[in-house]
């Protein structure tokens, strides 16, 4: 009976060792492209400018199609204020990765910055500079976009 509870750990324990194994490096950098569509909460326009506080979703890809970043999704809540042509935004995101393990990030106009996360990812800091390319309307007139991020972190 002991023989056969041993044969039958080995290959659960073997099945169970790629899950356990993944890594992250401790130090790094990655390019990834992230696919939002944003949802308008709410929305104030006083004639001069105007406040908005956005959900965001969407999913994260590796420009090179592998490696950090890749494949996670991602949920966002930002505020968004316009007076003329001056857009500013702040929010804070939260990008989960297929072993459900997080990654906290806070951002403004220029970046996103890496604050800690789960897991993999505890401890994880960096700054993130993002460009934002504005695709198009969806159905109920969401915006579709894709934010390109170059990001460098460091796990302590």
């Amino acid at each position: 009976m002991k023989s056969i509870l041993v044969s039958m750990a080995v290959p659960i324990a073997l099945c169970a060792a790629p899950a356990a194994a993944a890594e992250f490096p401790k130090t790094g950098s990655a390019e990834y492209d992230t696919y939002y569509v944003d949802n308008t909460v709410a929305k104030i326009d006083s004639g001069a400018g105007t406040g908005a506080i956005v959900d965001s979703s969407g999913i994260t890809r590796n420009v090179k199609g592998e490696g950090p970043f890749n494949g996670m999704s991602v949920r966002c809540l930002y505020h968004m204020s316009a007076v003329g042509e001056t857009l500013h935004f702040n929010g804070s995101c939260v990008e989960t990765d297929k072993d459900g393990d997080n990654v906290f990030t806070t951002f403004d106009d220029k970046n996103h910055y890496l604050m800690g996360g789960t897991g993999k990812y505890k401890g994880i800091t960096g700054t993130v500079p993002y460009t934002v390319t504005e695709l198009h309307e969806t159905v109920g007139g969401r915006a579709a976009l894709i934010v390109n991020h170059k990001a460098t972190w460091e796990i302590k």
